[in-house]
């Protein structure tokens, strides 16, 4: 039985270079040490670029390209998109133009250990897995998993492994409601509800550059704020939960931040215009928007 053939994806938008080039060598050795333990095969590694203007030169392309020198075994792409597809939408484009096994996923601020695929590979190789995480370092997203089988309720973009066939079955990430942020919880609610299950691997570690702020939760920008209210809401008008929605909208309300209400003015726009989630069938069945196996704490900020 041959091993599977892995497609490495990153969206970046305006991104240091020396910030890519760390994630490049972290990519590569990860790349190397799954292909000397023979659990992949044939490697191809894609950058997607959202920047309004290309954001690598040939210069830089070259730099990223040597630091996969020895992993890849078909090639590099880079693709400046023209216009600002998210994170969700970029991801669905790179994903489109292979016909690798396996996708890996990671954010252009992460840095994976060498040893952080050969493990995601590992978790996604049973029947019925579809996607798996890795443990993020300095700040673990606060998400419960069965500690016997790795299955978790859903799984982060920063770093994941899918399978592109999963992925497809479920038309990939919902770029129109979840651009950015929610886009890997509703992928991943979406692949439970199609019948499969989604892992935490804990010892596939990667380094994702987060900060705290002074109180010690996660430092958010004003995008986040907004963002992360606005897919809460989309979230819980798709899995059926309109008393979080009307939760939601009076915490919102009370916020002392502009970004929120910002949000909250959007949110309500698309409401009049029917331009809302429709609650899925059965989706009681695999969304939690409660308990820690959600994070609130990650999307209240």
């Amino acid at each position: 039985m041959r091993s599977p053939s892995v497609h490495v994806q990153v969206v970046v938008y305006d991104n240091d270079v020396a910030q890519l080039g760390r994630l490049a060598r972290g990519t590569a050795a990860a790349l190397r040490a799954a292909v000397a333990a023979d659990v992949i095969e044939r490697v191809t590694v894609a950058i997607g670029d959202c920047s309004a203007n290309p954001s690598l030169d040939a210069a830089d392309l070259m730099s990223l390209t040597d630091g996969f020198v020895g992993t890849l075994h078909d090639h590099f792409t880079y693709e400046h998109f023209g216009a600002n597809l998210g994170s969700g939408g970029g991801s669905n484009r790179l994903s489109a133009s292979t016909d690798a096994d396996l996708v890996w996923i990671l954010n252009p601020d992460t840095y994976p250990s060498p040893s952080a695929l050969t493990h995601l590979v590992a978790a996604v190789a049973p029947d019925g897995v579809a996607a798996a995480d890795a443990r993020q370092l300095p700040i673990e997203h606060p998400k419960g998993f069965d500690p016997a089988t790795g299955e978790a309720a859903w799984v982060s973009g920063a770093c994941m492994l899918v399978q592109r066939l999963a992925a497809l079955a479920v038309d990939g990430f919902d770029d129109h409601f979840f651009p950015m942020y929610c886009d890997d919880v509703d992928f991943s609610w979406r692949l439970r509800l199609d019948g499969w299950t989604v892992a935490h691997a804990p010892l596939a570690a990667v380094f994702h550059d987060k900060r705290l702020d002074t109180d010690g939760r996660p430092a958010a920008s004003d995008f986040e704020h907004g963002s992360g209210l606005l897919s809460r809401l989309f979230l819980a008008h798709r899995y059926g939960r309109p008393d979080v929605v009307d939760a939601t909208l009076a915490w919102a309300v009370n916020s002392d931040l502009e970004a929120h209400h910002t949000a909250l003015a959007e949110y309500r726009r698309r409401l009049a215009d029917g331009d809302v989630p429709i609650t899925l069938d059965g989706a009681e069945r695999v969304a939690d928007l409660d308990n820690a196996y959600y994070g609130p704490a990650r999307f209240s900020y």
